[in-house]
């Protein structure tokens, strides 16, 4: 009892659980999570969280919801992740594919796979070797190649959910390696559609959790669809449930209490205590319980005979279920003294129920993590020289990692350096870039430390440097890639074979440009002298296609055009199709912005043919995504939108990532003011996916959405995240889109110095470049920002302000000037010229407070003529405001502004703005007809009508009644009338005093 000595308790009060330990309990006061994780599982939460402390019963949890969702016909399918020294790459995910392997013997899985493209048979092979396809191909050494294997897995699953309710658990993700958390995430975009839920249990006590680890925990915890249930522990009641479940009588109230004291209702240290009564009915350590669980669980574990202590160990060590033939080779023990240990340790509670397969592991991590830290340093190394030898005779690739780990740990060199090779090969097999290069980096280490290592490792160091600054390379590691680059061409640049000495420069300067073009050019021009003494080969055209984009940052158009012809005929003669099919969509862009629009899309036609008969999804796709890229420059938006949606369809049937696809085809439908469906095809790529190097593109568009749709904090927020990348600086027209994005989101948020900002940021990337073309619009949101503080500063009185707006203007005048005027210059490929140059002349007008209505015209005719729904609509609205300022009656507009209303469904901020004008101008957005409702009136407080509501914004807006008058449309005279009817209702006496109430009030938010 609390504040009761341990000796005090009654021995005989214990004696009553003698022998009478149960085999197991059921689930003890959980019915309320239980019940949470059946609704999140029925219902539309694609992941559910599980978290609690180590042996608070998660597992417990899990394994009885599943059992009830299996009562109903769902299908679960499991995976771990351990605790091994070494990360495997996808365990939990392979493990779970192979327990749906078995799944009605393989029927449900084949009937899944007929139901899915080609390709993801082959993909999920490399996890599930036992579909014996042999499709499988070897890695390409590029991280797209990774998307691949986790859109097969998706579709393989979003195959057998549509057929059965599916639940994939992943247990223990606090250990998880970031290719399976990237795996889970990925698989988000194959629940949307379906029936699939992911459930994850995680330790809430493992501290501190890997970077990785808890990047991704807050990453998914804030985002839609994502449930969590929290376990905490027993109560004093719900434990003596748990204690009377075990022993089959309720125990003695004095013992409950000491007990509740000593495991504060953690599950599993009950379990242990009550486990731990020796057979004459007393405690096994005395009256007295012990303080820490992994005393109890060491003592517990000495407590049984040698062969079991022994089995034991030897699973602690191995951190990994380990059959009953794998146990007898590591403790050394024959099959009988195995099963007889084994026996030993399930009667003692020690022991997890065997798996599938046959395979054991201890009771729970805390007692695996115990008993290693007992064993002594010399027994650590003989059993871990015994895993790696067993593990390596079971010839299973996916376990090199843990042999490599295990010889490590016992110091033997000689024997880690060929399972590191096989490690990083078993790695680059699964697309794990990062395990792969960390692998390569331990190879490249003992390659200096041991005798005869290219035997051993079956390769030369040079060949190793090379693996590695390709898996460097695509897992966009350019700082450690760079120092080791650097390593390799200190040793290897005068290498005797010519190919191999080529390589490394090519990679050396691959690496260098990230820091200077400058710096990879002599590199990259000796790479391809060496190449030209060995036959044609990938990596001769890739360096052709470098050498290419040094003269792409340089300016040199015509060498650049040279050095993609030349890598186009070595791409060709070596037989890379889908390498050829790449760059001739370079040329082809290249044609473009040399006006030769007609010869850009018969390049584009070849490119194509080239990718059809390569096979090379990767190549179609990224043909559809170029094609609709050339459409929608030219003003051809809805096949834009047909060849961008073929790309996305094209990445789905091959497994590849078709994001540069998908944004052209939602920029073609934005473009026709067609915002909800651009959404429905952007929103699912972005919404569990984070900002990341990969994807800025599309979370680039994604912010424009979040605009149209009115949430401009969001569009705001998400814009700084896609900058906080980088990497979208290194191309000119990505830059340029996310610099108008920008100040777009900052000019409708009312911030038009910040849109001005991130205007002038944008136009010295475009600089003296053939990008200039398509700065048009950027220059036009510039302009537009210049005469919205223009607005601003008159409407304050602040002539310093005023004059500050139309210097900047100017600035931006004289910009395009020195550009020759060429962003407003006709050019066949960007259609859009024409109506940015009279949108640009339009909002110059509104510099002086004279907004000219024929300008607008002539603008709303342009981008109405292109099919620019809401750029037509913005013009005209601007047309109808200008004709109202200089005196038009609201009569004679109307049409106009409810035109522009209609084509601004869509984009929220702009239809506001027609709104707001239509209410000042006392223009009715929609006609009642003639025996239709009477109008409601909705009742103000102090009895202000809404005219007078509209007046007190603009008052608490500091507005005076000349400026009331002119934004309302209506004379001075009567704008004082109102401020006086006003500050009467109100009950004050001045201006600042109605400010302050109404603000008080909320008046201002009303209508």
């Amino acid at each position: 009892m609390p504040g009761r000595a341990p000796d005090a308790i009654d021995r005989a009060g214990v004696r009553w659980w003698a022998g009478r330990v149960a085999a197991s309990t059921g689930l003890v006061g959980r019915e309320g999570e239980l019940s949470r994780l059946r609704a999140v599982v029925g219902g539309d939460a694609w992941l559910l969280l599980v978290v609690g402390d180590a042996g608070v019963g998660k597992t417990r949890l899990v394994t009885e919801g599943m059992r009830r969702v299996a009562v109903d016909g769902g299908v679960t399918i499991w995976g771990g992740c351990l605790p091994t020294r070494e990360t495997l790459p996808l365990l939990p995910v392979a493990d779970a594919l192979g327990e749906f392997y078995r799944v009605d013997g393989g029927d449900l899985l084949e009937a899944a796979l007929a139901t899915t493209p080609k390709y993801v048979r082959a993909e999920v092979e490399r996890l599930v070797p036992q579909l014996g396809s042999g499709a499988a191909g070897p890695s390409a050494g590029e991280s797209g190649q990774r998307e691949r294997l986790f859109a097969a897995i998706a579709e393989l699953l979003r195959g057998a959910a549509r057929r059965r309710r599916l639940i994939l658990v992943v247990e223990d993700v606090h250990w998880a390696d970031t290719a399976t958390l990237d795996c889970l995430t990925f698989l988000t975009r194959a629940s949307r559609d379906s029936v699939l839920t992911v459930v994850v249990t995680c330790r809430s006590d493992e501290a501190p959790l890997e970077p990785h680890v808890a990047e991704w925990l807050t990453h998914v915890r804030g985002i839609a669809g994502v449930a969590e249930v929290r376990l905490g522990p027993l109560t004093r009641d719900e434990m003596a449930e748990q204690v009377a479940g075990l022993t089959g009588s309720p125990a003695p109230a004095p013992v409950v209490d000491e007990m509740y004291a000593r495991t504060e209702g953690n599950p599993f240290f009950t379990e242990q205590l009550v486990a731990a009564a020796s057979p004459d009915g007393v405690l096994g350590f005395g009256v007295g319980l012990p303080a820490r669980l992994a005393e109890l669980l060491v003592t517990r574990a000495a407590h049984c005979g040698d062969m079991a202590r022994t089995v034991l160990s030897a699973l602690a060590v191995a951190a990994r279920p380990l059959d009953e033939g794998v146990l007898g080779a590591v403790s050394g023990l024959d099959v009988e003294d195995v099963r007889g240990g084994l026996r030993e340790l399930a009667a003692a509670r020690l022991l997890a129920d065997a798996d599938g397969r046959g395979a054991h592991r201890p009771r729970h991590a805390l007692l695996a993590e115990a008993v290693t830290a007992e064993l002594l340093p010399g027994e650590r190394v003989v059993f871990h020289e015994r895993l790696a030898e067993a593990l390596q005779t079971l010839g299973d690739d996916t376990a090199a990692a843990e042999v490599a780990g295990h010889w490590a740990a016992a110091g033997r060199a000689a024997e880690e350096l060929p399972a590191r090779v096989r490690a990083a090969e078993a790695a680059e097999h699964v697309f794990d870039y990062a395990e792969a290069a960390r692998h390569w980096q331990r190879a490249i280490e003992l390659f200096e430390q041991v005798p005869d290592p290219e035997q051993l490792a079956g390769m030369g160091l040079p060949h190793m440097y090379v693996r590695c600054l390709d898996a460097l390379w695509a897992v966009g590691d350019i700082s450690g890639g760079g120092v080791l680059a650097e390593e390799a061409y200190r040793r290897f640049a005068g290498h005797l074979d010519p190919a191999l000495a080529a390589s490394v420069h090519l990679r050396a300067a691959w690496f260098r440009f990230e820091r200077s073009a400058t710096d990879a050019r002599p590199l990259l021009e000796e790479a391809l002298r060496l190449f030209e003494l060995v036959p044609p080969s990938v990596d001769q055209s890739r360096a052709w296609f470098s050498y290419a984009t040094v003269f792409l940052a340089e300016g040199q158009w015509d060498a650049r055009r040279s050095a993609l012809t030349r890598g186009l005929e070595v791409a060709e003669a070596a037989g890379a199709l889908g390498v050829a099919a790449g760059i001739q969509l370079h040329l082809a862009h290249d044609a473009c912005l040399r006006g030769q629009v007609a010869e850009g899309f018969s390049i584009v036609e070849r490119a194509r043919a080239l990718a059809e008969a390569s096979g090379d999804g990767e190549a179609l796709v990224e043909v559809a995504a170029d094609e609709s890229d050339i459409l929608l420059k030219t003003g051809r938006f809805d096949r834009a939108a047909e060849a961008g949606l073929r790309g996305v369809q094209a990445g789905r049937e091959s497994g590849r990532e078709a994001d540069v696809a998908a944004v052209n085809a939602a920029e073609a439908m934005l473009a026709r003011g067609r915002t909800a469906e651009a959404a429905e095809l952007i929103d699912p790529l972005t919404d569990a996916s984070p900002s990341n190097p990969d994807h800025y593109m599309v979370h680039g568009l994604r912010a424009e959405i979040d605009l149209l749709r009115g949430d401009v904090e969001a569009a705001a927020l998400r814009l700084r995240q896609v900058r906080s990348v980088g990497v979208w600086i290194s191309n000119i027209d990505n830059a340029g889109e996310i610099a108008r994005r920008t100040a777009e989101v900052a000019v409708w948020a009312s911030q038009p110095a910040d849109g001005l900002t991130a205007v002038r940021e944008g136009l010295a990337r475009y600089q003296s470049t053939d990008w200039m073309i398509q700065c048009g619009w950027l220059l036009v949101v510039g302009m537009r920002a210049c005469a919205e503080l223009a607005d601003q500063s008159r409407a304050r009185r602040d002539e310093p302000a005023t004059w500050a707006a139309v210097a900047a203007a100017g600035d931006l005048a004289a910009w395009v000037d020195r550009t020759g005027g060429v962003p407003f210059t006709d050019h066949p490929y960007v259609a859009t010229i024409p109506a940015a140059r009279a949108n640009w002349e339009a909002e110059h007008t509104r510099l002086t407070g004279a907004s000219d209505p024929a300008a607008w015209q002539a603008a709303a005719d342009a981008w109405g003529a292109l099919g620019c729904r809401h750029r037509a609509a913005y013009a005209w609205w601007r047309h109808a405001e200008a004709r109202l300022l200089s005196g038009d009656p609201s009569a004679a507009v109307a049409e106009t502004v409810r035109d522009a209303a209609a084509r601004a469904a869509g984009h929220v901020p702009l239809l506001a703005a027609i709104r707001a004008l239509a209410e000042r101008a006392h223009i009715p957005l929609t006609t009642v007809p003639a025996n239709g409702p009477p109008a409601t009136v909705t009742p103000t407080p102090y009895g202000l009508t809404e005219r007078e509501v509209l007046v007190l914004r603009l008052i608490v807006a500091g507005r005076s009644n000349r400026q009331i008058g002119a934004e309302l449309f209506i004379s001075p005279k009567t704008a004082s009338v109102h401020v006086t009817n006003i500050l009467r209702k109100l009950g004050v006496s001045t201006r600042a005093q109605a400010a302050a109430l109404a603000e008080r009030a909320g008046l201002v938010r009303m209508f």
